[in-house]
């Protein structure tokens, strides 16, 4: 049950993500989107919260490979996020892009800052058609 709860959940981030994008004009055929959502641990604050999307988000001025960077928090009426909180898109060139952008020094140090305070991350990762 679970894992058909995880993929209904991914096909519908990536549903989502994609008509954002195409209807805001900023899909580019090529283009990889990696999608991903956080899901925070009981407990943790607001303020740390903002902190590790804040953090996040300032990856963009320091990973050469992100072209464009958008998300945030789950405003969903229909509640079906399964406890994830937070969704983002990370666009790069290529797949050679996103696997520079997954080794990059600020982007590991970015990950062991947020991993204690993440009890999931779910990652899809597409190209633009």
């Amino acid at each position: 049950m679970k894992n058909l709860t995880m993929t209904l959940l991914a096909a519908l981030l990536l549903g989502i993500c994609s008509f954002f994008l195409s209807s805001a004009g900023h899909s580019k055929p090529g283009r990889l989107r990696h999608v991903v959502a956080f899901k925070f641990k009981p407990g943790v604050t607001p303020e740390q919260m903002a902190k590790v999307t804040g953090d996040f988000r300032d990856l963009k001025g320091k990973v050469p490979q992100i072209l464009a960077f958008e998300g945030g928090p789950d405003v969903s009426l229909q509640k079906k996020s399964g406890g994830f909180t937070h969704c983002f898109i990370v666009t790069v060139r290529d797949e050679e892009a996103l696997a520079a952008y997954g080794t990059h020094p600020d982007h590991q140090a970015f990950s062991k800052s947020a991993d204690p305070l993440l009890a999931e991350v779910m990652v899809v990762d597409y190209l633009a058609e």
